[in-house]
């Protein structure tokens, strides 16, 4: 492409059509599209259709056959990019019809893999499910996925290499970190849905496992949606209610506030993508408990920025927990080193790397 044809190719904003989970959907993929929409810069033009809303059946069908209706309008006006975010399950049945529908229009389409959910899915798949699912995603412009891992796991099926990008979540970095002075009092957070999936209730089993000296000055801040009626079960079969408060989920504000009073962040994992509330919690200074599960190990480094312990080891999590308890100068080492680790992540840079990959679509037209 010559010089002055690029310039003119460029000089209008480029236009993305975004399809996902509505803005508002309580859960990770959502609150990747928010900041991502709410940094890009003035040269890309997004127009976001919402694939899945919280509610009913009946509501998410029809919201779905909407976002059929109006991507099939919007793709006829050429957008330069169309970015379809997609998990596992229904998820993945609903984004593949509509990245099919993106072809058969012309578009560039970028798909960005987010469930953690989906090696374990393709596994239970159908040899004939499997090709359809691939014959999608060997054909898409690019293949977005969370981290080395993912990419490991898209190449293992079938995906060609040269069509994969690693982009790795992006995070807001609060501007500065809160003075954790230190105290009695130990506040560990987990935010994030409640179940099984992400070790809500293995959490309350080690939290129980802690020697009295040390539970005596642990607190343990839980929010999210999920099982919240098992959760308290479990956590008054152990006598844990003036250790634990359960919230539901919480507004960016209410996680900011509760981020910047905790001393500590946990989340065990059985599997995972790379989930935002660990980020976001490394970008306010605490050290994290997690599982080597999805792409967090590409992240946090035992010893290093976090503690790591093995998906579904209830006393492993109990001695990390212990750990943090007991040494303030660990803690605030690990925090430390956490925020540093997710500088490179902000928003700002994750941003420049995806408009370059926008425009490296959009120009091989």
């Amino acid at each position: 492409m010559n010089a002055r044809l690029h310039e003119t190719v460029t000089a209008r904003p480029l236009r993305v059509l975004m399809l996902g989970p509505g803005l508002v959907v309580r859960g990770g993929i959502s609150a990747v599209e928010r900041i991502v929409l709410a940094a890009l810069p003035p040269n890309v033009a997004a127009t976001h259709i919402p694939t899945m809303v919280d509610g009913s059946k009946g509501t998410k069908l029809l919201t779905y056959l909407r976002a059929l209706a109006l991507a099939w309008l919007r793709m006829g006006q050429r957008p330069d990019i169309v970015h379809i975010h997609f998990a596992s399950r229904a998820s993945t049945v609903r984004k593949m019809s509509l990245a099919r529908l993106a072809l058969a229009r012309g578009c560039r389409v970028v798909m960005h893999a987010h469930g953690a959910g989906f090696r374990d899915y393709w596994a239970s798949l159908s040899p004939s499910a499997r090709g359809a699912i691939l014959e999608v995603l060997r054909r898409v412009d690019s293949l977005i996925v969370l981290g080395e891992r993912w990419r490991a796991f898209f190449i293992s099926i079938g995906v060609p290499k040269e069509r994969i990008a690693v982009l790795l979540n992006p995070v807001a970095l609060p501007p500065a970190v809160p003075q954790r002075p230190g105290g009695q009092r130990v506040l560990f957070v987990k935010l994030g849905i409640i179940g099984r999936r992400k070790g809500s209730f293995e959490l309350i089993d080690a939290l129980a496992k802690l020697r009295p000296e040390i539970l005596a000055n642990v607190r343990l801040a839980i929010a999210g949606n999920g099982e919240h009626a098992a959760l308290r079960s479990r956590i008054a079969s152990h006598g844990l209610q003036s250790q634990v408060e359960v919230h539901g989920w919480l507004s960016a504000e209410q996680c900011k506030r509760l981020l910047a009073s905790a001393d500590a962040f946990v989340l065990p994992s059985h599997n995972e993508g790379l989930p935002m509330a660990m980020l976001e919690a490394m970008a306010w200074g605490l050290p994290p408990i997690v599982t080597p599960v999805g792409s967090i190990a590409e992240v946090v480094q035992h010893e290093g920025n976090g503690l790591l312990t093995p998906p579904g080891d209830v006393d492993a999590l109990a001695r990390a927990m212990e750990r943090l308890a007991a040494d303030r100068e660990l803690r605030l080492r690990l925090g430390a080193a956490a925020r540093r680790r997710v500088e490179g992540l902000a928003i700002e840079f994750y941003i420049a790397k995806l408009c370059a990959l926008y425009e490296a679509i959009a120009c091989t037209r």
